[in-house]
C-alpha cells in the first residue's frame, strides 16, 4: 500500500533515483508514486504535476552540488599545488552521487528542459571556473607573484575532468575510448590548467 508521506525531502529523496533512471517524457505522476511507494495525493499534493516534481528534484542536486562546490587551497599553497589540490577536489565532487544524478539529468533533459541546463551553467560551471580563477590569483599573490588565468582554459579544465571522470561512465558509448584512469586524469587536467597560466606584467599594462 502506498505510503501517505508529505514531507518534501523525503519525497524528493524517493522521487530522484526514479527521474534519474527514466526518460522524463515516458514518465506520470501516478507512474512516479507507484514507483516512489508513495501516494499520488502526496506527491500531487506537494508538487502538483510531473513537470514542477522533475524541476523541484532537478533544482534540489544543483542546491547539493553547488553548496558541494567551495574549495580552499591550503594556505601557501603554491599555484602548481593549489591547482592539483582542486583537480583532486574535483574529481571528488564528481563522483558524488547528486553530481552523476545532476549531470545525467542535464545531458538527457536539458535540449527540453533549458531552464535546467541555463541553471547548471550558471550554479555549477561558471561557480567553479570563476572560484578556480580566483584560487589561482590568490596562490600567486601569496607567492609575491601575479598569477592569472587565460580566457576560456577554466571551463576547458572543468569540461576535460567531466567527460573523464563523469560522462565516460555515464555515456559510455557515445565518449572515445574506456573509462579514465582517475589519478591519470586528474594529473593531466591539472598540468593543462598550470600551462594556461600567466605571469601579469603590470607595468607592461600600465604603459599600454
Amino acid at each position: 500500500m502506498p505510503k501517505l508521506c508529505q514531507n518534501q525531502d523525503d519525497l524528493l529523496r524517493r522521487a530522484t533515483p526514479v527521474l534519474i533512471n527514466h526518460p522524463f517524457e515516458h514518465l506520470s505522476l501516478q507512474g512516479i508514486a507507484d514507483a516512489c511507494g508513495v501516494s499520488l495525493w502526496a506527491l500531487r499534493y506537494n508538487f502538483d504535476n510531473a513537470e514542477r516534481l522533475f524541476r523541484a528534484v532537478a533544482t534540489h542536486l544543483i542546491d547539493q552540488v553547488a553548496a558541494a562546490a567551495g574549495y580552499e587551497a591550503e594556505p601557501g599553497a603554491s599555484v602548481r599545488t593549489a591547482i592539483a589540490g582542486h583537480a583532486a577536489f574535483l574529481a571528488d565532487l564528481f563522483d558524488s552521487e547528486a553530481y552523476r544524478g545532476l549531470a545525467f539529468l542535464v545531458v538527457r533533459n536539458g535540449r527540453h528542459h533549458r531552464w535546467l541546463e541555463e541553471a547548471y551553467e550558471k550554479r555549477v560551471v561558471a561557480r567553479i571556473c570563476a572560484d578556480f580563477e580566483a584560487m589561482v590569483q590568490q596562490a600567486g599573490l601569496n607567492g609575491g607573484s601575479p598569477i592569472l588565468v587565460r580566457a576560456g582554459v577554466a571551463r576547458r579544465y572543468f569540461k576535460r575532468l567531466e567527460t573523464e571522470l563523469v560522462l565516460s561512465r555515464l555515456l559510455p558509448a557515445l565518449v572515445d575510448g574506456s573509462e579514465a584512469d582517475r589519478e591519470g586524469a586528474i594529473k593531466a587536467a591539472a598540468a593543462q590548467a598550470f600551462e594556461g597560466t600567466y605571469l601579469f606584467d603590470w607595468q607592461a599594462s600600465t604603459a599600454a
